[in-house]
């Protein structure tokens, strides 16, 4: 007996609400370059992070306290993680939109406050003074937490692509799609942890 294709395995799924399903576990191109565009982002980050380190012991670099706010954003971030962990989870057993529909409100509104957030916090630095061009220390950490909210600005907008398409009756791209943004999800608040320890501790 011949094993059922990749596409005939998630032909079974259905859109019926009540349904349950574990789609199978495969490497799809999507899930390659994914992993890819991460190894891509890495590259940048540690590029950025190696100019940081030499920019920093030059006589002119002022250290730069990082405004509160970074903490409420961190919170906010961790949490967006967490329930788009929990919506990937849940669409693995119930392939319908309306089942996930919470959590990926919750989502947004999470990843949209981190955004907020970060803005909030380079309004309070100009309130002091601390504009881009008054300090190497703050042009950097403009420069790295904008590169950061620009990659999460691009995950938004990848999976407002993906509930346009399972809207639009595709409901069997839902679990494979949610996965991947799950994935690169976590990455970002990797990556988050990283520049605020990078930040803070030099």
């Amino acid at each position: 007996m011949s094993k059922p294709s990749h596409q005939q395995a998630y032909s079974t799924l259905t859109t019926d609400p009540n349904a349950r399903h574990l789609p199978p576990a495969t490497t799809t191109p999507a899930s390659t370059g994914v992993w890819l565009l991460l190894a891509v982002i890495t590259m940048l980050f540690f590029l950025f992070t190696v100019a940081y380190r030499i920019r920093m012991s030059l006589p002119d670099w002022q250290p730069l306290n990082e405004p509160w706010q970074l903490s409420i954003s961190t919170a906010l971030l961790v949490m967006s993680c967490v329930t788009m962990h929990l919506c990937y989870k849940k669409s693995a057993l119930l392939p319908s939109l309306a089942a996930s529909k919470a959590l990926l409100r919750l989502t947004v509104f999470f990843t949209l406050a981190f955004i907020a957030t970060q803005l909030w916090a380079w309004e309070y630095l100009y309130a002091l003074n601390k504009g881009v061009g008054s300090n190497p220390a703050n042009s950097f950490f403009y420069l790295l937490t904008g590169l950061h909210g620009v990659h999460v600005v691009g995950g938004l907008i990848a999976l407002g692509w993906v509930v346009i398409n399972a809207w639009r009756g595709n409901q069997n791209t839902l679990y494979p799609a949610l996965r991947l943004c799950s994935r690169y999800w976590h990455f970002l608040l990797f990556v988050w942890l990283f520049l605020l320890g990078l930040l803070r501790f030099t």
